[in-house]
Parts: C-alpha cells; structure tokens; sequence
C-alpha cells in the first residue's frame, strides 16, 4: 500500500521540501534523460513500464506529474490519486463513492474495484445535474461542483482530479461538496498546489454580466469534453486549507508520497521556487 505523509500546515510541509530537495532534483533529471523505466504501479499491482514523457513540456523539460504513464494508461497524478482512494477504502468495494470524471482511463480502472462508482463529467452550462448525455459512445452523467445534483449526506467519498482550479466560484464548490458527504465522509483531491503561496493567485474572473476577465495571460488545461480546454481560474496555496474549514470539514491536511520507484515524483518544472509540484493530495473529512 502507497504511503503518504500528511501535513495540516505550512512550516512542517517546507522542511519536509527542504529535506527531499537535493534527491528531488537528481531523481527527476535522471528520469527526464530516459524515455521508459521500470517502476511500481499501485493500480495494476505490480512491476510494470512507465513512459516518462506524455507529451507535455516546460520548455524542453517532460511534466512529469503527467508523464511516468504505466503500461495500464495511468500516469503520475493519476495513480497517486488513485493509491489514496485505495489507502481511504482500503479496498471495500461497497463504499459509497462518486468521482467528477468519467470518460478517462483512471475511472474505468477503478470501477474494476469499485463497480458502484458514479463518474460524471462537466456538460457545460445549461446542462441538468444528474442527467445523461451521449459522449463518444457512452451515456455520460453531467455535474457541476457548484450545483451537485447528489442528495445532501448521501457519498461516503468523493473525488475530484485537477478540477477545482476551472471553478470561478470555488468556495460554494467546497460548500457543495460538504454538504453531499455523510457524517464521517471524505473528500479527496488533487489540484495545482502551490507550496510557497499563502493565498490563491486569481487568474480570470466572471464579472456581474457574465463576461470574462483575464487579470493575468490565459492558462487552459485539457478536457475531454471541451476542445478547446478549461480557463485556469486559479492557482491554489494554504489558504485552500483554510476554504475547507470554513466550509465546515472537521479535519482537513495535505498528503505527499514521493516515490520515485512508484513514479510518483513532482511536475519537473524549472522554476523550482513557484512552479514545482510535489505529488500530493488534499484530503479533507466531515
């Protein structure tokens, strides 16, 4: 089982950086030099090949938060949220969870263990919450993190995958996503985090009309149902830690495996001291 270490704060989190900076950065630019390597995959269980490069560069440098991808289609960030769902369930198929993706390679892999999952993608606007729309071939569930069609204490978990940072109005997100958890349920995800940022860097904004305004140049990440990608509202630091109280979440940290053999390693990006990611989680129970 993948292990994480956890962190409820800032200090203790930038020793931990401090510590592991050195073997970081060796690690990586010996894993950028290679185009496969042998390593640990947590969902398929075993020893398998990673593709280091997935075809997303900083300049002429592999992001590897995307890259490391497993011979099963999984790659970086998504086994490491996928080791945190297992290491939360510890493997109990009867929980009762809803991840906010459902076209995507890390939703059929868990549906092996969990075949009760409920997925969902974002239709866009005018789309009905719980309602299924024909995507490639499939019938695929609309939701929004804003307006969950969920019932109010009815998911033991959910999850979401570099989604947080598309929302304009994130706090109602996090208020949404509380309210749908039962007493003890978890919420667990994964965004661009920022680990020198003491509050969010807002990038766009949705003005009273309902037009867009860029504060800063426009950054789009893929999405498989829009073409033409998701505006980056955000970009997240501890004070998203503080959102999740303030939402209500009882017992909210940041949790980090940095696995080299696991090909769970940070982004590789070349600004060490803003654009870095390590892999981690947030995690946050009601």
């Amino acid at each position: 089982m993948t292990m994480f270490t956890w962190f409820d704060g800032r200090h203790d989190f930038l020793q931990y950086v401090t510590q592991i900076k050195s073997y970081q950065l060796e690690a990586e630019r010996y894993l950028s030099s290679q185009r496969e390597v042998s390593g640990y995959c947590a969902a398929c269980r075993g020893v398998r090949k990673f593709t280091v490069n997935a075809g997303v560069y900083f300049g002429p440098l592999p992001n590897l938060r995307e890259g490391l991808v497993c011979e099963c289609g999984l790659g970086n960030r998504n086994r490491l949220i996928y080791s945190a769902i297992a290491l939360e369930t510890e493997d109990h198929a009867d929980v009762q969870m809803a991840i906010l993706e459902r076209t995507s390679v890390l939703y059929r892999r868990l549906q092996e263990t969990y075949p009760e999952i409920i997925g969902s993608e974002y239709m866009g606007e005018g789309a009905k919450g719980g309602t299924l729309y024909p995507v490639g071939g499939i019938s695929v569930r609309h939701e929004s993190l804003t307006e969950l069609s969920f019932s109010s204490c009815s998911l033991d978990l959910i999850v979401h995958n570099d989604v947080l940072e598309h929302v304009f109005n994130y706090r109602k997100a996090l208020e949404e996503l509380y309210r749908v958890l039962r007493k003890g349920g978890t919420l667990i995800f994964t965004c661009p985090f920022f680990f020198r940022l003491d509050r969010e860097l807002q990038k766009a904004r949705i003005l009273a009309d309902g037009s867009l305004e860029l504060l800063m140049g426009p950054e789009y990440h893929g999405d498989p149902i829009n073409a033409q990608g998701a505006l980056t509202f955000y970009h997240y630091g501890w004070g998203l830690l503080d959102d999740l109280f303030r939402s209500g979440f009882a017992d909210v940290r940041v949790g980090v495996q940095y696995d080299v053999f696991s090909g769970l390693v940070s982004n590789n990006h070349p600004e060490y001291e803003y654009g870095n990611m390590l892999p981690i989680i947030i995690r946050a129970a009601k």
